[in-house]
């Protein structure tokens, strides 16, 4: 049977409880691969092929050596499969069963090495949920693998659906599954705590209850310890163990990142002579105790055997009453001459037909040769295969070198043999995959990194500048405007800002004031002057600044500062005629001072004449004589 028009299936291998499991040959990429077909009563779950699909892709994206590999899948008569890494070795539930228990350092090794499978599925977001030893292979060469990613939740989310039951070996069964059927990275890690117990002592916790019974143990009661059955265990297996297999998920090592350093570090701190040490094997064997997923491995290849051809000759030869059996038997072989010959003149015939069937149908006579595809017109392409009576099957992908609507690519390529029932499968170019260029302005360094990432765009170059409007850290600006259509490999350069600009006040005191006001206009300040009287500092020139020189402050502040007007002048006030005392006060009120100068005695008292003489402008403050008679 050819499944796909790719996969030739050529013995079955085992069969599980999910799956039966065939040997079978990839002949596009002409490989040996494993094919998982799922029993039919999975695929009487109307959303069973699509969690089965969505579950198959999410394992395909687990790249790892301790990981069998998902190649391909697809439904065939409504059962969904898979096409899978095909492993040469043995499963680890054989080799447990053959060799009874492992020596630690065995049980520690292939602990971690299912460990590190885990963790690189737990990375990818692909949680086991069936972890056991028949879901993990030994090869002949290299570490172990583990099989089934993905499988175990598909089929229990079928079986919880239709049946309200779970789906798992009730062995390895996490506390939180068996209670609510939750799961997640630290319910593998339960998992391969009861798997090193197992390997390590020969037997399963609890071995002989009754499946019952032994779920409402992982519920209820911690897992025994390994030295509880192996007296010889130092404390580390038994405290890795209960970190494994807490029964409170928060109280289990978080991570298989985790897991697998906690084991390194018991495998390093164990001697020797303890680590090459192996526990007696158990009188019994481990029970079943759950429904079992057969591994995809071959331990003994077996080919489907030719049908027997029998053939018995009846030719017998008598030594007496030779003459007369001659003789009847010439009579009888002249009559059947003619059904003979017609005979085979129809087998002739038949044999013609059928060769000419095979030929057309099988042989050389049933291969078409493929035209030019690549680079081609899809439509040209697609016509002259169905004038060849193939069928097309076109898919598209982006292309930045080939044009839109040429081909990329075809399987069988151009020029090569192709059945003349087959479907050819045609990549058409979609041409230069654009993206729409998002609005980052305003946006954080991270944001727009983020905002560029989803739109399928990368973060160029990044200039910084000042800004008077934009916070610092922000965008400032794009280099392709937003909105745009680009090619996806474009990178778009942007500029954030570093905050407003800091600016150093100058020292203006001094200075003429025209001067100063030009320097802080031109550092982006604003002058704001006022006036005031000065004896000491020139008319026009800077008294005081405020803030000081050195002071930090940004475009658009403001500096104050004060502009000399000069001494401050005060007219003489006419006193002639006025009593000495009046106009002491009269020219005092003006501030200035009295020197008085009596004449003839200052009999009288009355004021005869100022120096300076009264109207006269002089500084504030400055000596006025006064002439008394």
């Amino acid at each position: 049977m050819v499944i796909d028009n790719r996969y030739t299936i050529d013995a079955r291998i085992a069969r599980g409880g999910m799956a039966t499991v065939y040997l079978a040959h990839d002949q596009r990429l002409d490989r040996p691969v494993a094919l998982k077909v799922m029993h039919p009563y999975l695929a009487e779950s109307v959303d069973f092929v699509q969690r089965f699909r969505r579950e198959a892709r999410a394992a395909a994206r687990i790249l790892h050596p301790g990981v069998v590999s998902v190649y391909d899948q697809g439904v065939i008569h409504g059962q969904g499969y898979l096409v899978m890494e095909l492993v040469d070795g043995t499963t680890l539930r054989s080799l447990l069963t053959a060799q009874g228990t492992f020596t630690v350092e065995q049980a520690l090794r292939y602990t971690c090495d299912v460990l590190e499978a885990l963790r690189a599925a737990h990375r990818v977001g692909v949680i086991h949920r069936d972890i056991k030893p028949e879901n993990v292979l030994v090869p002949t060469e290299g570490t172990v693998k583990v099989t089934d990613f993905g499988l175990a939740r598909a089929a229990s989310e079928v079986s919880m659906s239709t049946t309200g039951s779970m789906l798992g070996t009730v062995a390895y069964v996490a506390p939180e599954v068996a209670s609510s059927n939750t799961a997640d990275a630290r319910t593998d890690l339960y998992a391969a705590g009861i798997m090193l117990v197992e390997m390590i002592t020969g037997r399963i916790p609890w071995a002989g209850e009754s499946p019952l019974q032994i779920a409402h143990h992982h519920v209820s009661d911690d897992v025994p310890l390994p030295s509880a059955e192996v007296d010889w265990l130092p404390r580390e297996i038994d405290d890795l163990v209960a970190a494994l297999t807490a029964r409170d998920p928060n109280e289990r090592l978080g991570s298989a990142q985790d897991a697998i350093d906690a084991t390194q570090r018991v495998i390093a701190a164990i001697p020797d002579d303890i680590a090459q040490r192996r526990a007696d094997r158990p009188e019994s064997t481990m029970p079943s105790t759950g429904t079992k997923t057969t591994a995809i491995v071959v331990d003994t290849l077996t080919a489907n055997l030719p049908a027997q051809i029998q053939t018995t000759s009846q030719a017998v030869v008598h030594a007496s009453g030779a003459t007369s059996a001659v003789a009847t038997e010439g009579k009888g072989r002249r009559r059947r001459a003619p059904k003979i010959i017609a005979a085979l003149i129809i087998l002739i015939i038949v044999a013609s037909l059928g060769g000419w069937w095979w030929w057309s149908e099988y042989g050389p006579g049933s291969y078409l040769t493929m035209p030019e595809t690549t680079g081609r017109s899809t439509t040209a392409v697609q016509s002259d295969l169905q004038a060849m009576g193939l069928g097309v099957v076109i898919e598209e992908e982006f292309s930045d070198d080939v044009p839109k609507g040429k081909i990329i690519t075809s399987d069988p390529e151009g020029g090569a043999p192709v059945h003349k029932r087959a479907d050819v499968r045609l990549v058409s170019s979609k041409g230069v995959d654009m993206k729409v260029v998002p609005d980052v302005v305003g946006q954080t360094r991270q944001q727009a990194t983020t905002a560029l990432t989803d739109a399928g765009l990368v973060l160029g170059n990044v200039a910084e500048e000042y800004s008077e409007d934009v916070k610092s850290g922000h965008v400032i600006s794009q280099k392709v405007k937003a909105k745009s259509s680009v090619p996806h490999d474009t990178s778009i350069d942007i500029v954030l800002s570093k905050g407003r600009e800091p600016i150093g006040v100058p020292k203006i005191v001094g200075t003429e004031a025209s001067a100063a006001k030009k320097t802080l206009e031109d550092l982006g300040l604003v002058a704001s002057s006022s006036e005031a009287f000065s004896d000491t500092v020139p008319e026009g020139t800077i008294i005081s600044q405020e803030p000081e020189a050195a002071t930090t402050l940004h475009r658009g502040d403001t500096v104050s500062y004060v502009v000399s007007k000069g001494p401050e002048l005060v007219t003489v006030p006419n006193v002639v005629g006025k009593q000495r005392d009046e106009a002491i006060s009269i020219l005092e009120a003006a501030g200035l001072k009295v020197e008085v100068h009596n004449v003839l005695g200052g009999v009288f008292g009355t004021s005869r004449y100022t120096d300076p003489d009264a109207g006269t402008s002089v500084r504030k403050g400055s000596t006025i004589a006064l002439y008394v008679v």
